[in-house]
């Protein structure tokens, strides 16, 4: 089979074994894998990785597994999971800490993986906009479930790259005012698109004067920040109301400055980390697949893996909501 391999700010094609079934593990042929901005620590470094985490196809092979069979159309989940681990019983698998090896890289033609990890497609959900169920939406979806936002909610989003313009789309799905935020215009016009009230160039307007402003002062109730910068995160907090929430769904491996007096128990803020969806999660963004007009405009981009290395060029311009990748074109 075809993989990509990444390094050095360019993405190329090699040969690979095809992956077999084994047990539970069942062989999905890839038909639509997104780039994650996560893949992109791989592409920059030096040497060659491999990469992928997202992916929709169809199973092409089994062993003993006996929840599926050759033929069914599945959405790839990311990782792996022991399946027995209080984690995993509850659909949070992603933070089971027995995670077994065996799944390879999804940027393949062909992906190895758990059979109860591919839950089955509706058919008139079609391959491409399925996909944008891995970090596309997963991240936002545990995001705002757990700031409890809805039709009454205020919501401020920092950082529109994929998983950003995500949260934008279901927060507006959910039926919520959300202001938006970032540095590039290209994103900023993709939000307004997907439901935004007000994208806001952080460079050229005092957010959290807008905030304050358009509040009487208050604050908003709940915050996403999907850009892992420091300031971004900060401003996050600064922008809550008394007894607000935000969520921090933007990969930071630094620290941001957080007085748990001042910020915390003086005005009963909430930080909420996501990572993403609980498996039971699938059924609801089904839903907002079906019903939410613009969910195509999640993604900006399609190629064929011929042209990987034009794909994650685009990717890494920030011109771009999701990149899907379709390993057969």
């Amino acid at each position: 089979m075809k993989i990509v391999m990444t390094g050095s700010r360019r993405a190329w094609i090699e040969d690979a074994p095809d992956p077999t079934p084994e047990g539970e593990w069942v062989v999905v042929r890839a038909t639509a894998v997104p780039i994650c901005g996560s893949d992109m620590h791989g592409y920059y470094a030096e040497g060659a990785h491999t990469g992928g985490h997202e992916a929709v196809g169809e199973v092409v092979a089994v062993d003993s597994a006996h929840r599926l069979r050759v033929g069914d159309r599945v959405l790839v989940h990311p990782a792996s999971g022991c399946g027995q681990c209080w984690l995993c019983r509850r659909g949070d698998y992603i933070h089971c800490r027995a995670m077994p090896a065996g799944s390879g890289p999804h940027f393949a033609q062909y992906i190895r993986k758990q059979e109860w990890l591919c839950p089955r497609l509706p058919d008139d959900v079609e391959d491409d906009l399925a996909s944008l169920m891995g970090c596309g939406l997963s991240p936002a979806y545990q995001a705002l479930t757990r700031l409890g936002v809805n039709a009454f909610s205020t919501v401020l989003i920092t950082g529109l790259g994929p998983v950003g313009l995500g949260a934008v789309a279901l927060a507006s799905f959910l039926g919520a005012r959300v202001w938006a935020v970032d540095t590039v215009a290209w994103r900023r016009q993709r939000a307004e698109r997907l439901g935004a009230e007000a994208a806001l160039d952080p460079n050229q307007t005092d957010v959290l004067g807008f905030v304050r402003d358009h509040t009487c002062g208050e604050g908003v109730p709940a915050a996403i920040d999907a850009s892992g910068h420091p300031e971004a995160e900060r401003l996050c907090i600064d922008a809550l109301r008394a007894l607000g929430k935000v969520a921090f769904i933007g990969e930071n491996q630094g620290d941001i400055a957080y007085s748990p007096s001042r910020d915390g128990i003086r005005r009963g803020i909430e930080i909420i980390a996501a990572w993403h969806q609980n498996l039971n999660a699938f059924a609801d963004l089904i839903t907002f697949l079906r019903r939410f007009p613009q969910a195509s405009d999640l993604i900006s981009h399609t190629f064929g893996l011929a042209d990987v290395d034009e794909a994650f060029r685009v990717f890494a311009s920030r011109e771009a909501a999701k990149v899907v990748l379709h390993p057969w074109a």
